[in-house]
């Protein structure tokens, strides 16, 4: 709110400047006489959408063309663009910012001044002077949609990780006290039949795969019987009857919620949730923004800072690598309001996709100006035409007829009210997709350990039946009894 309101303070100040030191009366008439004036511009959508054609030449559409037609019929010059950046100014000045190339070539008169609009800082006027300004909005940031939650593994959802390992415990715990339990009275059993069918079997082994059994029965609501003729196997069944019971019933009427409710991984909805963010890093214009990022010394913003420190090529120099970086859904960027619309927009009506979403502002409004020659005959001119220009209202409906429709999928506040929306209709397979893959799983471990068995089975038949061909080898020849009798001696 202090730096608004400074900005604000600032603006009126340059107003009551043009005001009486430019109160000539050829300045109230703002006439250029037919001057030729210099413009450089850059790619800026929607404000200058700069395409390179097969000649060779520019298309310049947008906004900003719009406002220097209406100037140029109103203060009576023409003009003409510089494109920036392009080969002459990569060879003389070499790879730089636009701003930085703009200032570069106010200094060496090449340029009277520039459609790319410019805020006010004390370095920036020092080196060129500001008109009026020509928008004024908040910083917004474009950010990849954050996409569903994978339902592969709903199945576990129900339950926190604590839950799942108390119950791995438990069931462990079961299987161990009954087998333990077996076990003892096994010894005080005469009838091995008994000990057999009451107690799972004569083996530790067979006494666990039992209980296993039984204890996943229980929770799969298959049901099974046991034998309980011991008190403390009627307790301990019991207890576990208790616990499978409220369990199966907890896990059973929410795992339906799981599979049919649309849950959104986290949304970025500030520059503190980008900074928490793992999966999207920060992409910064070098023109716009960089400062406040750049210069924190702690919090998140030095985080971010820290990143772009760490990763220069993530700091731009223009729009034209935007949609690139932007593209493979990895980062997010700080940008006007009006550039954010466009952008994600325009992707949307090339892909059909709600790939992108727009953030509440970031920053407060910023104020941004034309600017020309540092010490212009020109920006007097230009100063008066621009308030008259913002008196119209003309402005926002140039900026709105470039700017498509923004679909409400790609305003994040729109996705955070439907973040727990319940769909409607059946359960789909890729709901099912987890139990299946479980299913299939298990048939084919069973399948790979059948296989293992009979593997296993043949060989060792293999190395016993020639054993015996060699031991129990008989002449068919001899008589019955002979053949008999020499079976019986080996």
């Amino acid at each position: 709110m202090t730096f608004r309101f400074l900005t604000i303070l600032v603006v009126a100040i340059t107003n009551y400047h043009f005001m009486t030191v430019n109160s000539s009366p050829s300045m109230k008439i703002g006439d250029l006489n037919g001057a030729h004036l210099k413009i450089a511009v850059a790619h800026y959508p929607p404000f200058h959408i700069i395409t390179l054609m097969p000649d060779g030449n520019y298309s310049n559409i947008g906004a900003g063309v719009e406002y220097f037609i209406w100037l140029e019929k109103k203060l009576n010059f023409t003009f003409s663009y510089v494109y920036i950046p392009n080969e002459v100014t990569r060879a003389k000045y070499g790879i730089k910012s636009n701003l930085a190339i703009m200032t570069n070539l106010f200094t060496d008169n090449e340029i009277d001044g520039a459609s790319t609009g410019t805020t006010l800082t004390l370095e920036n006027k020092q080196k060129m002077d500001l008109a009026y300004f020509v928008w004024s909005e908040p910083y917004m940031m474009v950010v990849p949609r954050p996409g569903e939650k994978s339902r592969l593994l709903a199945f576990v959802y129900p339950f926190d990780p604590l839950v799942w390992g108390l119950i791995y415990i438990t069931l462990h715990a079961v299987v161990a006290s009954m087998t333990f339990f077996a076990s003892i009275y096994s010894k005080f059993s005469i009838n091995s039949r008994e000990v057999s069918a009451i107690y799972g079997g004569r083996t530790v082994y067979d006494r666990v795969s039992y209980y296993m059994l039984y204890v996943f029965n229980i929770l799969t609501l298959q049901g099974n019987t046991i034998h309980a003729s011991r008190l403390s196997f009627r307790i301990l069944v019991g207890s576990w009857l208790l616990v499978a019971t409220v369990l199966v019933y907890s896990y059973s009427s929410t795992v339906v919620s799981h599979l049919t409710i649309v849950v959104t991984k986290p949304h970025i909805n500030s520059l503190e949730d980008l900074a928490a963010s793992k999966d999207v890093g920060l992409l910064l214009l070098a023109d716009f923004f960089p400062e406040e990022i750049l210069d924190a010394k702690f919090g998140a913003l030095k985080y971010l800072g820290d990143q772009i420190r760490y990763n220069p090529d993530r700091l731009l120099n223009s729009m034209q690598n935007v949609e690139t970086f932007l593209g493979t859904g990895n980062y997010a960027m700080p940008l006007l309001a009006t550039v954010c619309k466009n952008f994600v927009a325009t992707q949307f009506k090339k892909e059909r996709k709600c790939r992108f979403v727009i953030t509440d502002p970031v920053s407060s409004a910023n104020f941004w100006s034309f600017p020309f020659q540092k010490d212009s005959s020109y920006t007097w001119a230009f100063h008066y035409a621009l308030i008259e220009l913002w008196e119209t209202g003309l402005p926002y409906h140039w900026v709105g007829n470039f700017v498509p429709r923004v679909p409400e999928c790609l305003l994040i506040t729109k996705n955070k009210r439907k973040e727990n929306s319940v769909r409607r209709g059946a359960i789909r397979l890729d709901d099912l997709t987890g139990a299946f893959l479980i299913l299939g799983v298990g048939f084919g471990l069973a399948t790979f350990i059948f296989i293992l068995e009979k593997i296993v089975y043949f060989k060792n038949k293999r190395k016993t039946g020639g054993l015996d061909s060699r031991n129990f080898r008989i002449d068919q020849r001899l008589p019955l009894k002979k053949r008999v009798k020499h079976f019986e001696a080996h």
